[in-house]
């Protein structure tokens, strides 16, 4: 059995609309990640989702664009997002938007997760895949030029964020990134993220529509009814990671006892996902390392120990290989950008 997560054509159709609206082709794209046409055109249609990350792939390497995301949501019609763009656009706020949008996901990903955590003096933005795993670059950085975007038509104000992250490395050029968000980038942060001050937040949508967005929510609620959330089995395996990841070291075979599956359908469960226990393993070691490393009351080797590495050594190359750099020159990174953050939000 397949249990591999699905997405619905309205998370595809978008990205295609911003190739053709770039003036690319995009028939053989949709081809080699065996996408049909046909499908595009079915409200209910559904593809796999390594399906779209092959489009993404193929998408890449056509265009030669090493900044494909930003360009494509920055191309793409906001018409394509449907009934997810004019109830958000017709939101009274930002904030109000951004809960939208989360409560609306699952009408695009199946499994994947959008939060917005509310605190006093800022919101955050996170997406994850399916099990916590990160956004790869190109629909990270679409994500998150889209949630700008959608933010400044929203507030009719060109604001910025005060702090953006991204799971993958530091690309050789940040050119792009500074010019769309001009806000300080965390790379290799094991999250893709988006910080935003409440008072921009707070701002009153020039254009808020209360029938119409009341009108799109009964219908959204409809179609979330018929369309119950799956829990994956990567999502299962990584809940119990999260309660057993706190200066311990849990294994496969713990996990699958507390699972009650044997060690073997463990394995094939998550392959069928795309994943396996080591990665989701590593994915929330590095979610975490990134945040006590950022945190100037944890020392690199007080993380080490919370992460169940019996020596540093093993923790400074682990971390060496998640982020390319040493855990102490992370740190220092880190502490430097929060430190910036904190001054640009109490200004």
């Amino acid at each position: 059995m397949n249990l591999e997560p699905h997405i619905t054509v309205r998370a595809v159709q978008p990205v295609v609309a911003a190739l053709e609206a770039l003036g690319h082709q995009v028939d053989n794209i949709l081809a080699e990640a065996k996408i049909s046409r046909t499908t595009l055109q079915n409200a209910d249609g559904r593809v796999p989702h390594s399906a779209m990350m092959l489009l993404w792939e193929r998408a890449r390497m056509v265009t030669g664009d090493d900044y494909l995301g930003i360009h494509l949501a920055e191309a793409v019609p906001i018409q394509s997002f449907e009934v997810h763009s004019y109830a958000l656009l017709s939101s009274s706020t930002l904030r109000e938007a951004y809960r939208r949008a989360c409560r609306y996901q699952r009408l695009i990903h199946e499994a994947t997760d959008l939060t917005f955590d509310e605190g006093s003096n800022e919101g955050v933005l996170r997406h994850a895949l399916p099990g916590g795993r990160p956004v790869p670059r190109h629909p990270a950085e679409f994500l998150a030029t889209l949630w700008v975007r959608l933010g400044r038509l929203i507030t009719g104000n060109d604001w910025a964020p005060t702090l953006v992250c991204f799971a993958h490395a530091t690309p050789n050029d940040t050119i792009e990134h500074e010019r769309v968000f001009r806000a300080p980038i965390r790379f290799s942060s094991g999250l893709t993220a988006m910080y935003i001050p409440n008072h921009i937040l707070d701002t009153s949508n020039p254009r808020a529509d209360a029938n119409l967005v009341s009108l799109l929510d009964r219908y959204a609620d409809g179609l979330l009814k018929q369309a119950p959330r799956q829990t994956s089995f990567a999502e299962r395996v990584r809940t119990w990671l999260i309660n057993e990841l706190n200066g311990g070291s849990p294994t496969i075979s713990s996990a699958a006892r507390a699972l009650h599956v044997s060690e073997r359908t463990l394995h094939r469960s998550l392959q069928s996902e795309g994943t396996s226990f080591r990665e989701l393993l590593d994915q929330l070691r590095q979610e975490r390392a990134t945040a006590l490393l950022a945190n100037p009351l944890c020392s690199v080797a007080e993380a080490g120990f919370l992460l169940g590495f019996a020596e540093l050594s093993s923790f400074s190359r682990a971390f060496k290989r998640w982020t390319g750099k040493a855990p102490a020159a992370f740190r220092a990174e880190a502490l430097a950008n929060s430190s910036n953050h904190s001054h640009q939000s109490n200004f």
